[in-house]
């Protein structure tokens, strides 16, 4: 999954007792080097048995499902053979903080083909859903806690119809962790990725980590309901989710105008690079969220935009917005607010921290003040906002790396 390059502006680390510890220690260490291999072990002091993690290959639904329910700790189950179509799984699995379960898929899925995880420590890896859709609800589902999704790849999972709603990865629960996968092509009403604060079952929700993805290519949509990433909802805004979405690339993502959609409280949104997308970092619900560290390029897409600011207590610290169109009247929106807002309305601008942030050659207005101001009850003006140390150091900073810009020998290379 190779990511475009960029040229970027330079911007910014004694006896029997210790004869049965000298046997702990011996059987630790024994653990630590093998790995996952080894046979069972036993400590003569104490006769003590680990089993050893298992290596499983299933080649259909029904024997995953098996494999799946006698899964212990630190085995590895991996799905191989041909292409699984029209397959909808729901799995539990449960491994442990040290030794969670992984299942790794070698198979495209496809048609209508879906897959639910349900449990702790798990990683799902090498999931490939393309050339098929849903009618409804996820393509994959994640519930419990601390699950990763790693690897995995969600390419043009389309319906006939972009009105078909339905999401491409859900998270519900708390501690799960989304890496290194890629997200191309959606053109249907539903996000991309969504974090939900429903209950589920679980005491704790969010706190997910979603970090160095690839989202890219996603044609503009038909009104509300196509965003890229989302977390929370607007009934459960005033949640704390506590979600860290950090080193993602979002490339022409033009879904909707919240490209990235916060709809909950204390959530760090840090490092990530956004190029040529008709749309804006939206903290559209909830409160005391950051957003700090983060290229926004508007690669001369007019429709693009930089940051829009709703509610309470946020930090806006260190991003570099360079050529945005005017989807939001300007660089950093900060909206006009509703009196006594309910949950779906816009809250009151305050409080807000915007410092150190560059800004060149945007459209409409560095800061924009009471954005939408007289529309759907929208009286209540921003206040007790501090904004500092803005930097404005001339035009073409920073910008994508183009075929025309490399020589002959690089070219060559790339391709």
């Amino acid at each position: 999954m190779a990511i475009q390059k960029y040229q970027i502006l330079v911007y910014r680390g004694f006896s029997a007792k210790l004869m049965l510890l000298s046997c702990f220690r011996f059987f630790f260490v024994a653990l630590l080097t093998a790995g996952f291999a080894g046979s069972l072990r036993r400590c003569t002091a104490g006769q003590l048995r680990v089993k050893s993690p298992a290596q499983l290959r299933v080649e259909s639904p029904a024997q995953l499902q098996g494999v799946a329910k006698e899964a212990k700790p630190g085995d590895l189950i991996v799905i191989e053979g041909g292409d699984w179509r029209d397959v909808r799984l729901k799995v539990r699995v449960t491994g442990s903080t040290e030794r969670p379960v992984t299942i790794r898929s070698d198979v495209t899925w496809s048609g209508e083909s879906s897959f639910e995880i349900i449990g702790e420590h798990v990683v799902l890896d090498g999931f490939v859903f393309k050339r098929g859709s849903l009618s409804s609800g996820h393509v994959m589902k994640v519930r419990g806690s601390h699950c990763r999704v790693t690897r995995c790849v969600f390419d043009h999972y389309n319906p006939a119809k972009s009105s078909t709603r339905y999401h491409w990865l859900s998270l519900f629960g708390h501690h799960h962790q989304v890496d290194r996968c890629r997200f191309s092509g959606q053109d249907h009403s539903g996000c991309t990725l969504v974090v939900w604060l429903e209950g589920d079952g679980e005491s704790e929700v969010g706190k997910h980590r979603i970090e160095r993805n690839h989202f890219l290519n996603r044609p503009r949509g038909d009104g509300n309901g196509f965003e890229t990433i989302r977390i929370g909802t607007s009934e459960h805004s005033l949640k704390t989710s506590q979600c860290v979405v950090s080193g993602n690339l979002l490339e022409n993502c033009d879904g909707e105008v919240e490209l990235i959609s916060n709809k909950s409280c204390g959530n760090v949104y840090e490092n990530n690079t956004i190029v040529g997308c008709a749309g804006a970092l939206t903290l559209r619900h909830g409160n005391d969220c950051q957003v700090r560290g983060n290229l926004i390029l508007g690669d001369e897409d007019k429709n693009s935009g930089g940051i829009r600011v709703v509610g309470e207590g946020h930090q806006i610290v260190g991003n570099h917005i360079e050529g945005v169109g005017d989807r939001i009247d300007g660089a950093i929106a900060l909206s006009a607010g509703v009196v006594n807002a309910k949950l779906h309305q816009h809250a009151q601008v305050r409080d807000v921290l915007i410092d150190s942030n560059t800004l060149i050659d945007n459209a409409g207005d560095e800061i924009v003040w009471g954005h939408g101001a007289g529309s759907h009850s929208r009286t209540l003006m921003p206040v007790k906002v501090t904004v500092s140390n803005t930097h404005r150091v001339g035009q073409d900073e920073v910008r994508r790396l183009r075929r025309v810009d490399v020589g002959p020998e690089m070219h060559d290379a790339g391709d």
